[in-house]
């Protein structure tokens, strides 16, 4: 299924979760300073598992970086 990563249409596996993308995208899901929105929502961290994806979703990931 194609849904949207940070503005970028990407291919995915149906029924994959917020936490399974971000494994996925090679990002470490237990590491702080990960906020992830899925059609505009902030979803909490205790919800990734949870959280199916659908046909157009549009998710943003947004991290922190430590630096200035």
């Amino acid at each position: 299924m194609k849904i949207r990563v940070n503005g970028e249409e990407t291919e995915v596996r149906l029924n994959l979760n917020v936490y399974d993308l971000l494994v996925a995208l090679e990002l470490d899901p237990v590491r702080s300073g990960i906020a992830v929105a899925v059609d505009r929502e902030v979803i909490p961290k205790t919800e990734w598992q949870a959280m199916e994806l659908r046909e157009n979703s549009d998710v943003e990931i947004i991290r922190a970086v430590q630096g200035g």
